[in-house]
């Protein structure tokens, strides 16, 4: 029985394919790791609540508390967005009012159909540092 040698070039196609591979696994393993304690990401908070305890398809206030600290943070710059689980239809997406005392109010959101949903709220801090909460939802007819 005849053995081939294999194909000109496959064995330094191998050792490249390796060594790429092997860079990716330790960028990935450096990106993933979490932030080191006592870094600041503690102190930077964002709740989002809808004002409805029953949300119903329709016009929705919802409600986002920024805080720093523990103290609440004028200035920001927030963003609701709404989303179903299921692919397939257009999210919603409102700009939260500042009320000036950390707490912010959507005036435009509106849930288009009954189901589950996600709320992606996005903060801009004053000094443009960024934090985002999802906060999952059911809402009815």
């Amino acid at each position: 029985m005849k053995v081939s040698s294999p194909v000109p070039g496959t064995v330094a196609l191998r050792r490249v394919s390796r060594w790429l591979l092997s860079i990716l696994l330790a960028t990935s393993v450096v990106a993933c790791r979490p932030p080191e304690a006592g870094g600041g990401d503690a102190s930077r908070t964002v709740s989002a609540r809808v004002i409805d305890d029953s949300p119903r398809t329709g016009p929705a206030t919802i409600e986002v508390e920024v805080l720093r600290d523990g103290e609440r943070v004028a200035g920001a710059s927030v963003r609701v967005t709404g989303d179903m689980t299921h692919a397939g239809m257009i999210p919603v997406v409102s700009d939260a009012v500042d009320l000036g005392d950390g707490r912010y109010r959507t005036e435009s959101f509106a849930f288009t159909m009954a189901g589950d949903w996600i709320l992606s709220v996005d903060v801009t801090y004053p000094d443009a540092v960024t934090r985002q909460v999802s906060v999952p939802l059911s809402v009815g007819r």
